[in-house]
């Protein structure tokens, strides 16, 4: 009976703990059946006649029930548990199929913009070449157009081809450079430039070595094309000269005209591998622009041996015309002179004073021909005074009326005052020859800067617009005045006048 009083002790302080709920393990089902199966065995020990027992089965009545309803609540967490665990777990694969497909849109991505940076690189690489070729094709264009300004500014062979070697530096850097002439079967080097830099002795600059010893060289006139070495010490193109050991890299192009090879233009660089066939292409064109100043300079040096040529038959020519005729004048004078002394005094008296202008004017145009011979003695004269010492010596020899006014004669440039005498004396000379004019005008004035010159006769005139190849002179006297920057004007009327104009402006000068 103890014992089960004990139980219900127990039994009803458990009740009290359910109550108040202080039982930690409530919502475990395995308890909540070992409570009810302690009941249930105090139940049957128990009178059921007695209050106790009475209120402990309405206890376990009411117990049960709750223990089915929180079995039933259990079941219904579990499940919805289970369901949200399932929907979590959908969720997660959902979530780990997102990363996935977010990771494979990420490296897809990361791809792209790979190809795409390495694209843009390339882009700006390409960008860079195509600046950097921009930049040396301007470069070239300009040191082109500076030599071309050169080449047409002057005919100093000297200047232009120091100036070529200082242009070709803007597009083909070099240590040293040269231009080697072919003369005949030797080989002359004729400018140089950066060797004094290189403590190079500039003797054997000037050496003329025979074309014989230079076996590459000869191979390099047969192929006729540029050409670069980039390691000379390797190559057995490289043609080396003395105390050329630190030369390294070498280019070369040959100067052509006319399909025959006039010489090379050669750089060098103390820089292994510095040059390259593109420096070599570059290289051949200012070889092109020497080839067309040494073209002119050897047509200039002809036209000058032509010139004095020419100048020594028209001086032979105005000796036997003028002062040959007047000398033999004289001595046909001068031989019959004693005679006819004896014969008529005043005829003799005549004859000497004829005999006396002969010599004047053989004098007057002998003074001449001497001053044309020294054109620097020439231009010491006033250009008026000049015009009008021809004037009178073609009077003269003529018997032509020629009038002369002389303004202001301020000096004027040495090839400006020659030229004009030479047009002066040309237009004399053609009124003399072929005008059958009586009578001539001529108006000369130089003041600030400027000249005007005109010469009028009343000849037979000629047709301006049939200039042929027989009016020699008036081409001649164009040439004069357009070398001089002038401008001349010839007009005629046939059977009545001729006339010409020149007038010439001093250049302005640019203002400091």
């Amino acid at each position: 009976m103890s014992e089960s009083n004990d139980k219900l002790a127990a039994i009803q302080t458990w009740i009290n703990e359910f109550r108040e709920n202080r039982i930690a393990d409530l919502d475990s089902p395995n308890i909540g059946l070992a409570i009810l199966d302690e009941i249930a065995d105090l139940i049957l020990v128990q009178t059921p006649s007695t209050p106790l027992a009475q209120a402990i089965s309405d206890t376990y009545v009411d117990l049960e029930r709750r223990v089915e309803e929180q079995s039933l609540a259990l079941t219904r967490a579990t499940t919805t548990l289970k369901a949200q665990i399932t929907e979590r777990e959908s969720a997660a694969l959902k979530l780990r199929k997102a990363y996935n497909d977010l990771e494979t849109h990420l490296q897809e991505h990361v791809t792209y913009q790979s190809k795409l940076n390495q694209s843009l690189q390339e882009q700006i690489q390409e960008q860079k070449r195509s600046q950097a070729l921009e930049q040396e094709e301007r470069a070239l264009t300009e040191a082109l157009r500076d030599t071309l300004t050169t080449i047409g500014s002057t005919l100093d062979l000297d200047k232009i081809l120091d100036h070529i070697l200082d242009t070709v530096a803007r597009v083909a850097p070099y240590d040293g450079a040269n231009v080697l002439l072919v003369e005949s079967d030797l080989v002359h080097m004729v400018r140089q430039k950066g060797y004094v830099e290189q403590g190079q002795d500039k003797e054997w600059l000037n050496r003329r070595i025979p074309l014989t010893r230079l076996a590459s060289l000869q191979q390099l006139m047969d192929i006729g094309k540029p050409m670069a070495i980039a390691n000379t010490a390797s190559s057995p193109l490289w043609i080396g000269f003395p105390d050329l050991d630190w030369v390294c890299s070498n280019v070369i192009a040959p100067i052509r005209s006319n399909g025959k090879v006039l010489g090379f233009l050669s750089l060098d660089s103390a820089t292994p591998g510095f040059f390259t066939q593109a420096h070599a292409e570059r290289l051949q064109t200012f070889a092109d622009q020497a080839a067309i100043a040494i073209q002119n300079a050897r047509l200039l040096d002809r036209a000058k041996r032509a010139a004095v040529l020419a100048e020594r038959n028209r001086l032979a020519n105005e000796l036997h015309d003028t002062i040959s005729q007047t000398l033999w004048s004289i001595s046909l004078i001068t031989e019959r002179l004693p005679n006819l002394w004896e014969a008529n005094n005043e005829q003799g008296r005549r004859s000497l004073t004829t005999l006396h202008q002969l010599a004047q004017n053989a004098l007057a145009e002998m003074r001449v021909l001497l001053l044309e011979l020294h054109p620097a003695t020439l231009t010491n004269k006033k250009l008026g005074d000049l015009i009008r010492q021809a004037a009178e010596i073609t009077a003269n020899r003529t018997d032509l009326n020629i009038s002369v006014q002389i303004g202001q004669q301020d000096p004027v440039p040495p090839e400006v005052h020659l030229s004009l005498y030479r047009v002066a004396q040309e237009s004399l000379n053609n009124i003399a020859l072929h005008a059958l004019a009586t009578h001539v005008e001529i108006v000369f004035n130089s003041h600030a800067g400027r000249i005007d010159f005109s010469i009028w006769d009343d000849g037979v005139g000629f047709d301006p617009a049939k200039i042929g190849p027989g009016h020699l002179g008036i081409s001649i006297m164009q040439d004069r005045i357009q070398n001089i920057g002038g401008t001349i004007e010839v007009d005629s009327q046939k059977g009545k006048w001729t006339s010409i104009n020149v007038c010439w402006t001093a250049p302005k000068t640019p203002s400091s």
